[in-house]
């Protein structure tokens, strides 16, 4: 990222000798010579040199000065490092979150804790007063490390990671997240001009409905079901007709029930889970 460039003061020589010539009539309406001959244009020329002198200065910070800016956030420069260079780590230090106060910053330094164990994270006040406050911060693992470090450790290393960094008032508690099961039972009719065989359809339409509900990588923007979102029939019906190969779906039953338009989810801090899939493919 480029450092800006910023000037603090960009007039020139003829800017400060016009300014200064339009205030005479102000604080001196008798002096009414303005030619460079007058002794007073002449100060006045000598102070505006002055000024942009002292102007050039000011937009040119030395390097030693730079380098203890920079050292205020804990930037050493190194030997040989270009002072940008310097300026551009001051700054990346700066980016960090390192306190958490606001849900955003309690869940980006979750998933920082432990970016290979922390897929996901949720924060939700629970109970809050004037002097103290009760955060709930949902927690989901991934898949692939879960062989290598349990729940419980994950639980800790987070909770340990966030506790420097939060208020004093702030009391925390680092938890998995809530499930509903939820099953689903699909009769879908294949493609007359298909040349999918059924059990190929039947396979890719089992993996719609489980990547569309999957907490890590479902959900309409595909950046994992969203925590307590309903699980809405029309949306299954619309993922699985957009499997190729399926014509259209003629049964889809939620929770055994054929009419339900809704499955609400338990809480919300609850993710989808996913029960008895059964899904049937049958010619038209």
């Amino acid at each position: 990222m480029p450092i800006p460039q910023i000037s603090l003061d960009d007039r020139t020589f003829d800017q400060l000798v016009a300014e200064g010539r339009a205030l005479i009539p102000r604080y001196f309406p008798a002096w009414t010579d303005y030619n460079e001959s007058d002794p007073g244009i002449t100060l006045l020329e000598l102070f505006a040199f002055f000024a942009e002198a002292a102007i050039y200065q000011i937009n040119r910070v030395p390097d030693r000065s730079l380098e203890r800016f920079a050292a205020l956030v804990g930037v050493v420069r190194l030997p040989g490092e270009a002072i940008g260079d310097t300026l551009r780590r001051a700054l990346a230090t700066l980016q960090q979150r390192y306190r958490a106060i606001t849900a955003a910053d309690f869940e980006a330094l979750a998933i920082a804790a432990n970016p290979a164990a922390v897929a996901r994270s949720k924060a939700v006040v629970v109970d809050a007063t004037p002097t103290d406050q009760l955060l709930k911060l949902v927690v989901v693992q991934t898949p692939a490390s879960t062989a290598a470090v349990s729940f419980d450790a994950l639980r800790q290393q987070v909770f340990q990671y966030l506790s420097p960094r939060r208020l004093i008032t702030t009391r925390l508690q680092v938890v998995p997240p809530d499930e509903t099961t939820v099953t689903i039972g699909v009769t879908a009719v294949r493609a007359a001009d298909s040349r999918t065989q059924t059990d190929a359809v039947a396979g890719a339409v089992t993996s719609a409905i489980t990547g569309f509900l999957d907490p890590l990588t479902g959900g309409v923007d595909g950046g994992g079901w969203p925590f307590g979102r309903s699980v809405y029939r029309s949306e299954i019906d619309s993922a699985i007709e957009g499997v190729d190969g399926v014509d259209h779906v003629r049964q889809l039953l939620l929770n055994g029930d054929e009419n339900i338009g809704e499955v609400k989810l338990s809480s919300a801090v609850s993710l989808v889970s996913l029960g008895q899939l059964t899904v049937t493919v049958v010619d038209a």
